[in-house]
């Protein structure tokens, strides 16, 4: 099979896949997405005696690491029809992918599992879980409160009030999408092509604390997107949605695995789980650990250690690296061996790497899995140089 970038005339052929595996061609997404923000450019495709058999979708994003913005790719719409299945086809176009954005000089991507078992055998891990509360809308009321005032949205050119929320709310947070005016009113415009409802919540000052993500139309009452900058605001929008008793029955929201609200539930023992939303890769190793600061509190007189890296799927990223602590937020990486041979401080498996520059899993965390290997002086000072992170995102696609 042929991997490449998609052409404009591949078009036809990448939305007839996508409707064969998602959602058909009438759907309000599938027509928003193909008319609005799909990119050939951006779109990596397999073809067979010229049949396109399978695509990814490299949707361009920015990602907050610990701090710093890193562009990344989020691999979206991975599909392979039916008849390609179960010979290698998906593992060969992840491979190509990744290939592709090494060349773009990106250090990560990102995805969405629909079955994290399938791609953690690629090297991919989960970095971020979120929450997922379900309640009739009747338990709510304990969980409420009154001070603020509602409101609704209804244009793209409302995401400046939105903006200055989510920047509060992912302010100390790894692993969040950075939005920008294009991100904005891309996702708006996707949320009022679907019929999704945006309510706020204004305190007296008229300044928005928080704001809700929802679609109505059955008895439970799906929230993609609850934001807020104070807890007061939490409680107003579950008390808007209280409100809402006459159109559902019960509520499901999505929140921050950070949040800590859930102690404080009248009732945790029904209705509260969590969910495995992102998956991390490391494309290039040496511009990972180049792009991503450790705590500056860590910077110390130089040290170099040796890291050994174990990559099944990506030849370039395997071997032995010389990396070098102190005097910047960065190390300085070279690659010294394409094997696993020699005096090694650090062995650690691809997927592993990712979630502790993430801010997943701490070096300890990740030898206790098995997944990194070093005495108690390495993984001692590896806790302070990167230290675990409150992880979050919230993108769909």
């Amino acid at each position: 099979m042929e991997y490449r970038i998609a052409t404009a005339q591949d078009t036809p052929h990448v939305e007839n896949l996508w409707a064969y595996c998602f959602e058909p061609k009438e759907d309000p997404f599938f027509q928003y997405y193909f008319t609005n923000c799909y990119e050939p450019e951006n779109t990596m495709v397999g073809l067979e005696q010229d049949q396109l058999l399978s695509t990814v979708h490299l949707r361009q994003y920015n990602i907050n690491v610990r701090g710093a913005v890193l562009p990344t790719s989020y691999m979206v719409g991975v599909a392979t029809h039916p008849a390609a299945r179960r010979g290698g086809v998906g593992g060969a176009l992840l491979k190509a992918s990744l290939e592709e954005l090494r060349n773009r000089g990106q250090a990560l991507t990102i995805l969405m599992p629909s079955k994290a078992a399938f791609y953690q055998q690629y090297g991919w891990e989960l970095y971020a879980h979120q929450w997922v509360n379900t309640m009739s809308l009747e338990d709510l009321r304990p969980m409420t409160d009154k001070s603020l005032s509602f409101g609704l949205l209804n244009s793209v050119d409302q995401w400046t009030l939105l903006d200055p929320v989510y920047k509060t709310y992912t302010a100390r947070l790894s692993g969040y999408a950075e939005r920008g005016e294009k991100e904005w009113k891309r996702l708006l415009g996707s949320f009022f092509a679907e019929g999704v409802n945006i309510a706020v919540v204004r305190n007296d000052e008229g300044v928005i604390e928080g704001y809700a993500v929802y679609r109505l139309g059955q008895p439970e009452i799906p929230v993609s997107e609850l934001v807020y900058i104070t807890r007061r605001a939490q409680r107003a929008l579950l008390n808007y949605f209280y409100n809402h008793r006459s159109q559902g029955t019960t509520i499901r929201w999505n929140e921050g695995l950070h949040d800590t609200y859930y102690r404080f539930y009248p009732d945790g023992k029904s209705g509260h789980s969590t969910m495995p939303y992102m998956m991390s890769r490391i494309v290039d190793v040496k511009a990972a650990f180049e792009s991503i600061p450790v705590n500056p509190e860590a910077l110390m007189m130089p040290i170099t250690m040796t890291f050994g890296v174990k990559d099944s799927l990506c030849e370039w990223n395997e071997g032995c690296y010389e990396v070098q602590y102190g005097g910047a937020l960065t190390p300085t990486v070279k690659k010294v061996s394409d094997t696993l041979d020699g005096d090694i401080d650090i062995s650690v498996e691809i997927g592993a790497l990712s979630q502790l520059l993430m801010g997943t899993l701490t070096a300890r965390d990740l030898a206790f899995e098995g997944k990194l290997s070093a005495n108690e002086e390495w993984l001692e000072f590896f806790d302070i140089l990167y230290p675990e992170q409150k992880t979050y995102i919230n993108e769909w696609w």
